[in-house]
């Protein structure tokens, strides 16, 4: 009888466990539906289609101005329609994760590009320039890392160089400046002999010539994102005035547009901070820091070993979740407390940047200066408790420039 007993009550467990993926499977299936464009942004609507619900997309209802804003331009237009491109592109990568193959190589045999990123950039560039065809498209695949005999350039004159197309006829012209990274978590990396056994310091194990690290989007794992930035050309400087980073896999939308506020599906994040009686003089041991993995250069990989190295002990955890959007957009929810890497690019941290300082957080060069879209190497920090501001960045500036983590 007692063994009667526990096969009935397995059998109940499994059946309950099968219905319970089965109904979770058809809930993510039916929330990124593709449907039309939303005229009322506030609502989730819904209507029915035989047994399964179609669900409409959400999108953000900004909250009403606050102070001088960087642009004349209807940004809450711009900010539904990048996600309203984001949101299409996640179509594709939902269907593609883990399937597709390596279409290309980018700036070096270690970056590699997927028919996935084609594919979404050209979706996002079509949905964005019908919005706005006076205005200019950057996207990463538009980038070339190589000149046309074949050496390899760096990407800093690569981006340069794409960026040039975007000047303003007219210095009194507000036009705006798309950047777009459509999948970002594609990349893969294979690393020669001499820099893997530095990186694990166990020489005597490498018996190849080549690493091969298989990366999250062609793996499978929920932890790539869609990026859009947008940048105001008005003025002397260029100013990221918007952006959006949709993770489809959690379908979680992070978005903000500058001066009015930093969103999570259409809610709008606040963080609850409280004067510390003692503003504390290291918070360094209670954050959960995300440290980069640039892979364009083998310097930088050796610069993150370093950093690894420093801080493992230091810290409350450590991450390397090998997609910058995705990341900025945790540090903006305060699900990490910080984010550093070297050699970023522009559209890895456009929509990143104007995202967490929005939340309340801190974008800083290495030297602990506001970073602008222009900037290379960044710490990027979560809002603080009133009177700790900056304080994780500086500890983190200490700790790196001690064990030459700096420089690559």
């Amino acid at each position: 009888m007692i063994v009667l007993h526990l096969l009935i009550t397995m059998l109940i467990t499994t059946q309950r466990i099968a219905a319970f993926g089965t109904t979770r499977l058809q809930i993510s299936k039916s929330r990124h539906k593709v449907v039309p464009f939303a005229s009322d942004l506030t609502k989730l609507h819904s209507t029915n289609s035989g047994s399964q619900p179609i669900h409409y997309y959400i999108y953000t209802q900004l909250d009403d101005n606050v102070g001088n804003l960087p642009c004349r331009r209807d940004l809450q237009h711009v900010l539904a329609t990048i996600e309203k491109a984001a949101y299409s592109a996640g179509e594709v990568t939902l269907a593609t994760a883990g399937k597709i193959a390596i279409k290309a190589t980018k700036a070096n045999i270690r970056d590699l590009v997927t028919e996935s990123d084609f594919q979404c950039q050209a979706l996002i560039k079509e949905i964005i320039m019908s919005e706005f065809p006076g205005d200019f498209f950057l996207g990463e695949e538009d980038v070339d890392m190589r000149d046309v005999g074949g050496k390899e350039m760096t990407t800093s004159e690569s981006l340069t160089k794409a960026l040039g197309v975007a000047i303003p006829k007219d210095d009194g012209d507000d036009c705006l400046l798309f950047v777009v990274d459509p999948i970002d978590g594609t990349v893969s990396k294979v690393l020669s002999d001499d820099v893997f056994a530095d990186l694990t310091n166990q020489r005597r194990y490498c018996h190849m010539s080549l690493r091969f690290i298989k990366t999250n989007f062609q793996a499978g794992l929920p932890l790539y994102a869609i990026s859009i930035g947008v940048i105001s050309l008005a003025g002397n400087h260029p100013e990221v005035v918007a952006g959006v980073i949709y993770n489809p896999t959690l379908a979680e939308m992070t978005s903000a547009v500058r001066g009015r506020g930093c969103y999570l599906n259409n809610q709008r994040i606040k963080h609850h901070t409280q004067e510390q009686h003692e503003p504390r003089k290291s918070i360094l041991n209670q954050s959960l820091i995300n440290v980069g993995f640039p892979i364009a250069k083998e310097s930088t990989l050796l610069a993150s070993s370093r950093a690894v190295t420093a801080l493992a002990t230091k810290v409350r955890g450590l991450r390397m979740i090998a997609s910058a959007s995705q990341t900025m957009a945790w540090v903006a929810q305060c699900k990490l407390n910080a984010y550093f890497s070297w050699d970023l690019n522009a559209w890895d941290v456009c929509a990143g940047m104007v995202i967490v300082e929005e939340s309340g957080g801190l974008v800083s060069n290495f030297d602990g200066t506001r970073a602008d879209i222009s900037s290379r190497d960044m710490i990027i920090t979560c809002c603080a408790q009133r009177g700790e501001e900056g304080l994780l960045r500086d500890e983190l500036i200490t700790v790196m420039a001690e064990n030459n983590c700096m420089g690559y």
